[in-house]
């Protein structure tokens, strides 16, 4: 009877800690999934060698919750996974299926014949076919790349509509290593104890209701409560460092690289014959950019501290082919051998990538590019690509902090902005309006900047044929035939495209008796108003610089006279401007729109001042022209 209740009271423990009964109602209410429990420790056993365990318990409960379900661990030369375990538990808290290590499956991240990787991922998915089911996982990890600490999310994988009955983190730090960490949004700060003669840090959050993104805020992993961790001092791979600031950053790279852009003779003397007409600095230079993109090609090295460490020059001189390391190392090596000096610069890029953490020295960077000094200003050269024009940086590194790598050990600079001048859509189209309310346009439209981006993709990646249909899926038209066109793309240092279109527009206008109604702006209209909030909590956040001038032409038909011009409308604020206007001359409308967006944040209790700005535009570019039957 003793060992009876004995199980009773244990298989009850287990059924409340797995059982979705259980969790409190305030946590389910807006959630996709709640975490029930999560811990993760970080035992640093060395400058060289430390270990992660993590234990946690979700439960999912609808199909937007199922992200969690999936585990990927990744592992490699450096990271060691010592034991894996998952179960998967019915909403009554009763075990439908147990999983170990040799049920995960395993593969090689390596994405094809542009990537030389010695990278794995073990993969696991514990979805379960009916709501709400729970999962339970543990794994331990040994890490000997010790540049990277974790950083810590108090939301598993910072999910929208996820919610938080308790998850912590503890790191072991032995007493004569220090850790450096910087806390984002926690409801509470560290705790930091003394144990068996180690230093205990430990963060926790408990009884968290879900964090739902507003429209126009800051990245999700912005507004979340996140804990990042530094080392001091750190070992891999025999190569020692410690990072107290930027600079220690930019002398370990510098010391893992020195040397290693030295260029064989033979090389060197027809890089001196391939420039030798060329006189001008900025010219030589761009004939440099332009040898690497027609003899070179990008690979992803990950091969052990490869990751850090860049290829020889004399290697990429010979296999043409390398990594964003080795590519802009061989470039330095280039433009060194012809007394031009230049200097790598850490970066982390990505078109949707947040800056750095500026106020956390830490190894945050996937990307190196070159910066060459000069007198009246500075070029920023990418060179794995083959097609991005010299001197262009764009929305993949432009507008955000770099770590250069300068003689003195390095430091924090900022890479080009583009301002809304630079970001620009010049529209000029002549619509000869048809009696039938059908028009024949002619249209040329030149992108540039930031705006040129996805039309250059489209001109040098695809063909004719998906070209053309690229372009019928992004025409906001309706019943509109592409005739012909072109894509142009023009590379200067603020590149551009030139886009010529002939359409024929079918149902352009709405016939009303005697009336035909055409909307002004038909190519270019805003929509989407986002809605007002009464008690917004993150920043307004506008994430591009940009300006659209639209000019349309449209032709009277013959019978019809002018009836109603829009008014003309200027709207002046903080967040950009909105100007349009029609006019009549002869029998053509002149119509003219230019909007203008500055990018910036601004505090919450600006946000419905945008809105507001957001509906007269959409009402703006709803105006319409009447035209009427002469008598």
């Amino acid at each position: 009877m003793k060992y009876l209740i004995i199980f009773l009271i244990s298989f009850q423990a287990i059924a409340q800690e797995f059982s979705a009964a259980f969790i409190p109602a305030e946590l389910k209410e807006k959630a996709h999934a709640v975490v029930r429990n999560h811990e993760t420790e970080f035992y640093v056993k060395n400058p060289g060698e430390g270990v992660t365990k993590v234990k946690g318990t979700i439960t999912i409960l609808d199909e937007k919750g199922n992200g969690h379900a999936s585990i990927v661990m990744y592992f490699n030369k450096f990271t060691k996974i010592n034991s894996i375990e998952a179960s998967i538990y019915d909403a009554y808290g009763k075990t439908v299926k147990k999983l170990k290590k040799s049920d995960f499956d395993s593969f090689n991240t390596a994405s094809g014949q542009n990537s030389i990787e010695d990278s794995y991922v073990k993969v696991a998915s514990l979805t379960h076919t009916s709501f709400p089911y729970t999962i339970d996982y543990s794994y331990q990890i040994t890490e000997k790349n010790m540049m990277f600490y974790p950083a810590w999310d108090a939301v598993v994988d910072n999910a929208e509509f996820t919610s938080v009955v308790k998850s912590s983190f503890r790191v072991s730090m032995p007493k004569e290593l220090a850790l450096r960490y910087k806390e984002q949004n926690m409801p509470e700060k560290v705790s930091i104890t003394q144990e068996d003669n180690r230093t205990i840090y430990s963060w926790s959050v408990n009884n968290l209701q879900p964090i739902e993104r507003e429209t126009n805020s800051p990245g999700y992993a912005e507004i979340m409560p996140r804990v990042y961790t530094g080392p001091t001092q750190f070992e891999v791979d025999d190569y020692k460092g410690s990072i107290k600031s930027w600079s220690d950053i930019a002398r370990f790279y510098g010391e893992l690289n020195v040397g290693r852009d030295k260029l064989p003779a033979d090389f060197t003397a027809k890089l001196m014959l391939y420039v030798k007409d060329e006189q001008d600095v900025t010219n030589k230079i761009k004939k440099v950019y332009e040898y690497l993109q027609a003899n070179t090609r990008y690979v992803s090295i990950q091969l052990g501290i490869g990751g850090w460490q860049s290829m020889k020059a004399t290697d990429v001189a010979t296999k043409g082919y390398g990594d964003c390391k080795a590519l802009t190392n061989f470039t330095k090596g280039m433009l060194k051998e012809l007394g031009i000096n230049s200097y790598e610069a850490l970066v982390l890029a990505g078109e949707k990538k947040a800056d750095i953490q500026t106020d956390f020295p830490s190894f945050q960077f996937n990307h190196v590019i070159l910066c060459v000094p000069m007198p009246k200003d500075t070029l920023w050269l990418e060179c794995t690509s083959q097609n991005n024009p010299f001197g262009y940086l764009g929305s993949f590194t432009g507008d955000r902090h770099v770590l250069l790598l300068a003689e003195n050990g390095g430091k924090l600079v900022k890479t080009p902005t583009y301002k809304p001048s630079d970001n620009q859509l010049l529209r000029t189209a002549f619509v000869n309006i048809n009696e039938n309310g059908e028009a024949d346009a002619d249209i040329k439209t030149e992108y540039t900047g930031l705006q040129h981006e996805i039309f250059a993709e489209v001109a040098n990646s695809l063909n004719t044929n998906d070209q053309k249909k690229w372009l019928y899926k992004n025409l906001s038209l309706p019943s509109v035939e592409i005739v012909s066109f072109s894509l142009k793309e023009k590379k200067d240092k603020l590149p551009s495209v030139e886009e010529k279109l002939n359409l024929h527009l079918r149902n352009i206008a709405n016939k009303s008796g005697t009336r035909t109604f055409i909307t002004a702006n038909m190519f270019n209209q805003q929509g989407g108003v986002p809605l007002v909030s009464a008690s917004r909590k993150t920043e307004l956040q506008l994430n591009n610089n940009y300006q659209d001038i639209d000019k349309i032409s449209f032709k009277v038909p013959k019978g019809y006279a002018v009836e109603y011009l829009p008014e003309p409308v200027k709207i002046d604020t903080r967040f950009g401007t909105y100007i349009s206007e029609a006019r009549l001359k002869g029998d053509t409308i002149y119509y003219e729109r230019d909007l203008s967006i500055i990018k910036g944040r601004h505090a919450p209790a600006v946000y419905n001042e945008w809105v507001n700005f957001r509906k007269k535009i959409v009402k703006a570019d709803k105006n319409q022209i009447v035209l009427i039957m002469k008598p």
